[in-house]
């Protein structure tokens, strides 16, 4: 290639470049990339821009920390979101809260909520908590101190048929449990001898017994006979002076105690009062008639005791 080609080529080349310098689609080193739409690049390469990054980033920017819970409620500014850790949560240890709900933007009157403590970091990962949860899964199960005893007092040392072992055990069990069947048929046979012996004697003992109630029903005939002679007294007290309203309880107390089982009878002015009341073991004694009750009236009580 000649010298004069090669010149031809850088002059074509240098026009060529100074022509793309104009092109608006060509980014020029000058402007600082703002010859570029900003949102279109940054969609295209899958980035933030400073706006939605500080919008990300506010509840990091909104923390705060103070010594314990009197100086948390003491924080004025707050926005639902801010995180509080407190140093001593009233029992010496850290705690992290969030702002649920703010009235006045004072931790006076705002809501918070525990999202982390110092005991959930401690306790999280306990070597009690680990079996715990191991074991709640399906199909594991917790293998102790007495399980592995048993395991211990396993000393076959050569290998071991176990279909043959189940086979020789099952053999030996049906044996014994012909010999058990033969027993309690023995057993029954000498049960049903016994059974015959002992209904001979349950049916002399039931004659007897037949005779010996038939005399102490009669003894108690005779003993209930001589004890209802004498067994009660009945008595007429009389009462005045007594007031009350219509359809009112009127309370007395008799002299002696009511028998139990015997009428108590009240007349008013001769006439038989239909509502009483009076329990049992006890002298009190109250009535109730539709009329008032006056001193110049005669209450007179028919009872037993």
């Amino acid at each position: 290639m000649s010298e004069f080609i090669k010149i031809k080529q850088i002059e074509g080349l240098s026009a060529d470049l100074a022509t793309r310098a104009l092109d608006a689609q060509v980014v020029k080193i000058a402007n600082n990339l703002s010859d570029v739409n900003a949102g279109t690049a940054r969609s295209n390469l899958s980035l933030y821009s400073k706006t939605e990054v500080d919008a990300l980033v506010i509840g990091a920017r909104n923390a705060f920390n103070v010594a314990d819970t009197t100086a948390r409620n003491a924080l004025t500014g707050l926005k639902v979101t801010d995180r509080v850790f407190v140093n001593d949560d009233g029992d010496t240890k850290w705690a992290l809260y969030i702002v649920t709900a703010v009235t006045t933007g004072t931790g006076s009157t705002s809501t918070f909520k525990k999202i982390a403590d110092e005991d959930l970091f401690t306790n999280a990962l306990t070597a009690a908590a680990v079996k715990a949860s191991y074991e709640s899964n399906a199909d594991t199960f917790a293998f102790n101190g007495t399980y592995k005893g048993k395991l211990d007092k396993i000393t076959v040392a050569a290998n071991v048929n176990l279909d043959t072992i189940k086979s020789t055990a099952d053999s030996a069990l049906a044996n014994a449990a012909t010999a058990q069947s033969t027993a309690n048929s023995a057993s029954t046979a000498a049960s049903s001898a016994q059974s015959t012996a002992n209904s001979a004697s349950t049916a002399a003992a039931a004659a007897q017994t037949t005779a010996n109630n038939a005399a102490t029903a009669a003894a108690t005939a005779q003993s209930t006979a001589n004890a209802k002679e004498d067994a009660f007294t009945e008595t007429i007290e009389t009462f005045t002076a007594l007031t009350g309203a219509a359809n009112t309880a009127v309370s007395v107390t008799l002299a002696q105690t009511p028998k139990a089982g015997f009428n108590i009878h009240v007349f008013f002015n001769g006439v038989r009062v239909k509502t009483t009341s009076n329990t049992g073991g006890s002298r009190n004694l109250t009535f109730t008639v539709p009329y008032l009750t006056e001193p110049t009236d005669d209450i007179v009580v028919n009872y037993s005791y």
